[in-house]
């Protein structure tokens, strides 16, 4: 009789987690994002822990569920994978200033498309239309994608609902 693992557990990286081709879902009873500058902060300083140091550096845990066809139900990790989604996406408009500036303008749209296609998704070439590596909960994804993913600031910041504004101030923080 064949051992079937219940919990297949590994240590990776950001590129492991959504650099891998995947597709991630946060269900709808997940709870809306939260995190706040003291998570960011720690976030932030376990990065360049990482950056600075030789060793391994535990960020904590991230519980999938395999749906099939490389698509993911995030069971627990969502306030950090949706942070580690807006660090990229910080990365992304830095570079894009960059480029806004002239400086290495061609070496910095390659560097925006290959981080955009490894960690946020990709464009169809028919219907040119985004299709993002990350589904946020319901309360928040529509945020996320319509204002987030395409760089497009909200056009009154007091209007949005709690959590929206946790998600602008953490892409504005990093």
């Amino acid at each position: 009789m064949a051992v079937n693992n219940l919990l297949d557990t590994s240590t990776v990286s950001l590129s492991d987690i959504i650099g891998n081709g995947k597709v991630y879902k946060v269900p709808s009873y997940q709870r809306d994002y939260s995190w706040n500058r003291d998570h960011w902060e720690d976030l932030w300083t376990d990065i360049l822990t990482i950056l600075n140091g030789d060793s391994i550096h535990y960020m904590g845990s991230i519980v999938l569920q395999n749906k099939g066809d490389k698509k993911y139900t995030v069971i627990d990790g969502q306030q950090r994978i949706s942070t580690l989604t807006l660090i990229v996406l910080a990365t992304i408009k830095t570079i894009q200033t960059l480029i806004d500036k002239n400086i290495d303008k061609d070496n910095n749209i390659e560097r925006i498309s290959l981080l955009t296609k490894k960690f946020l998704g990709d464009k169809d070439p028919g219907s040119l239309t985004y299709s993002a590596k990350i589904e946020l909960n319901e309360n928040n994804n529509s945020f996320f994608q319509t204002h987030l993913m395409v760089f497009r600031q909200p056009l009154n910041e007091k209007t949005l609902g709690d959590s929206d504004k946790l998600l602008w101030q953490a892409y504005n923080f990093f």
